[in-house]
């Protein structure tokens, strides 16, 4: 019984983000390295969502889609 609750209460804070909700500026500046080629970047280039973000860019405004599974 006791697992079960510790499962549902980790996962319930857990995850920050939902369908259609806005990444704080905050998060957008969080600098992650690259692992895979594209978009301009090389493996081991340093990136942020912050990047494709018009108003912190200097005016190159983007749409971009996150998709996020995982297996377990």
């Amino acid at each position: 019984m006791f697992r079960l609750l510790y499962v549902i209460i980790f996962f319930s804070f857990s995850f920050n983000y939902g369908v259609g909700d806005i990444v704080s500026v905050s998060d957008q500046n969080v600098v992650k390295e690259t692992c895979y080629p594209g978009n301009g970047y090389d493996v081991g280039d340093d990136w942020k969502l912050a990047d494709w973000n018009g108003s912190l860019n200097g005016g190159d405004y983007n749409v971009i889609f996150i998709d996020m599974s995982a297996t377990w």
